[in-house]
């Protein structure tokens, strides 16, 4: 992409991120405020909202990124809508994760620091923290935990975005889990701490994609 194409796209860049602003922060005050209707009719919005800024911005140069990134979206989205069933919306959030992973090793060429093998240390602490509460759960959730450590820690090969992403996918889901599987993190406050954590992940893991297939190039 040369200069005066990035910057002609970075202008338009702002606009079509504001549906998934919106909507994002209509579900958190709908959320917060107990508006259980609203709530469950923003839900399903957020991940299209969030692909408008994908497809719009992440079209030019090779296809396999940006189609990584969408099928990401697209499986966070069907996680969204089918979590009531916790081993289906696990499933489609664990494959999410894979095509995460994917984006960041087809869009970025650093290798994985050392210090992301803390995400070993977090797995390995949580489900010590879980494993008295999961019962039959404890091999789902133990293999989702991999899969997302694994997205977090190679998220680190790109840009700050992408690692704060990580970190903040990992963060909601940790809490989520203590929130499902023991009595602590429960109330209203704890469901939009859960998903402000969450919605700002998916946003910083797409814009840092997007932001690298921006750069000029010559």
């Amino acid at each position: 992409m040369t200069a005066a194409v990035a910057t002609r796209v970075r202008l338009l860049a702002p606009a079509v991120c504001v549906p998934f602003a919106v909507v994002a922060l209509v579900h958190l005050a709908a959320k917060a405020a107990g508006a259980v209707d609203l709530d469950h009719w923003t839900k399903p919005l957020l991940m299209p909202a969030l692909a408008i800024p994908a497809v719009v911005l992440g079209r030019r140069g090779p296809l396999a990124p940006t189609a990584a990134l969408l099928a990401g979206i697209l499986l966070s989205w069907l996680g969204d809508v089918t979590v009531e069933n916790l081993i289906v919306g696990l499933s489609f959030f664990l494959v999410a994760h894979v095509a995460y992973l994917i984006a960041f090793g087809l869009a970025f060429s650093r290798r994985v620091p050392v210090w992301a093998a803390v995400y070993a240390v977090w797995w390995v602490a949580l489900m010590a923290v879980l494993a008295p509460w999961l019962g039959g759960m404890l091999i789902p959730v133990g293999v989702y935990g991999l899969a997302l450590g694994a997205m977090a820690a190679v998220a680190t090969r790109g840009t700050a975005l992408t690692t704060i992403g990580g970190a903040l996918f990992v963060a909601s889901d940790s809490l989520l889990a203590v929130r499902l599987f023991t009595p602590g993190m429960q109330g209203v406050l704890a469901d939009v701490v859960i998903m402000g954590l969450y919605l700002a992940a998916q946003a910083l893991l797409v814009a840092g994609v997007l932001r690298r297939r921006l750069e000029p190039r010559g």
